[in-house]
């Protein structure tokens, strides 16, 4: 058994796989998730690297699984060091075209990894180390209400990082958002390049040697501030109070808006 735990969510495949083989090529034990039948399989493929792997299949969609995974991870016994939380906003068939469709999946993005990423910071504050990474995989996506969807997802998490961040400031506990474009975005992903710099785009080999640095080093990422509150002011205008402000609770404790 290793010494280092780390939990993955969306570890069925795509970026959330490969970034659990590398870190169990690195002896990591593993706590992998997923709301998919194929996590299981993933599991029994990552054990052959001779760490303990531990699959749930649960989908974080439902807010009272939250809760149900904390409680599971909790019963290892040591504390997760790393944590690679992935969002579902690939999934297209949680949007039905609707605007309403949409404001309920940047709802059902944010909110079991935004509420999962707090219960593990606590934990990490008090054993005074860890490293939080919240990222998706890059998929390919038609202009629409699915890259606003992705957009608005991306703005919420940036922003919850960077909000836990000075919360933590004098700890060792970082948390790094990495949110890639989506593929074929075209429209506001241009008008935001020169606000970003260079983007992650669409290569998961980046993504995953970018997430994988940010949980194991002290190097983090740079995120400029001009493309946080550019990514931030774009989620308040797609997105109306009636999502925000729950949200927001889950934010700050005072329901105070980052």
């Amino acid at each position: 058994m290793s010494a280092r735990l780390a939990l993955i969510t969306g570890a069925s495949c795509g970026v959330g796989f490969a970034l659990a083989e590398q870190l169990a090529r690195r002896g990591y034990d593993l706590i992998i998730t997923d709301r998919y039948d194929e996590i299981h399989t993933a599991a029994a493929s990552l054990s052959v690297f001779g760490t303990d792997v531990q699959a749930e299949q649960i989908d974080l969609c439902i807010a009272e699984n939250v809760q149900v995974l904390h409680r599971r991870v909790m019963a290892a016994g040591r504390p997760v060091t790393a944590a690679a939380l992935t969002t579902s906003v690939s999934d297209a068939s949680l949007s039905d075209g609707t605007l309403d469709g949409a404001l309920e999946e940047v709802d059902s993005c944010v909110r079991g990894i935004m509420a999962l990423a707090r219960r593990l910071v606590e934990r990490m504050a008090m054993v005074g180390r860890g490293r939080i990474v919240l990222t998706a995989s890059p998929e390919d996506r038609m202009p629409g209400f699915d890259t606003a969807v992705h957009f608005a997802t991306a703005a919420f998490l940036r922003a919850f990082a960077d909000k836990l961040n000075a919360e933590l400031c004098d700890s060792e506990v970082k948390i790094v958002a990495l949110m890639p474009e989506p593929i074929g975005a075209g429209g506001v992903a241009d008008l935001l390049l020169p606000l970003r710099g260079r983007p992650l785009g669409d290569d998961p080999g980046e993504l995953v040697r970018q997430a994988y640095q940010a949980l194991t080093c002290d190097d983090r990422p740079g995120i400029a501030a001009r493309a946080t509150e550019a990514m931030t002011s774009l989620a308040e205008r797609l997105v109306p109070d009636r999502l925000k402000n729950p949200v927001r609770q889950i934010i700050s404790p005072t329901g105070k808006a980052v």
